[in-house]
């Protein structure tokens, strides 16, 4: 009998293998554009869905999310320079329900 570990698994499941890669992708184009956030922000902020040219990040509270949108028209110009084919970006605070 075999045992696969979840990366095995994961790999071997085309849409699985989707979803880890543009998790990963997120991740990555956070990391790239986080610096344009404000120092006390950054670690208030993490990637969320990444999909077909819309990028989701999560915000710890609201005035976090508020703060953040006021600066997506920056974080959207970083990922593009960056590389990333997105263009709209979402706040929404961890735990909460997209708003309607």
């Amino acid at each position: 009998m075999s045992v696969l570990t979840l990366q095995q698994a994961v790999r071997a499941n085309p849409v699985l293998a989707d979803v880890a890669e543009r998790a990963w992708a997120s991740r990555r184009l956070l990391q790239r554009v986080v610096v344009h956030l404000p120092p006390g922000l950054r670690d208030q902020v993490s990637a969320g869905p990444l999909d077909e040219g819309v990028w989701c990040v999560l915000a710890a509270n609201p005035s976090v999310a508020a703060k953040v949108r006021q600066l997506a028209p920056v974080l959207l110009a970083a990922a593009r320079t960056a590389g990333a084919d997105v263009q709209t970006l979402q706040v929404r605070v961890q735990g909460h329900p997209p708003r309607a």
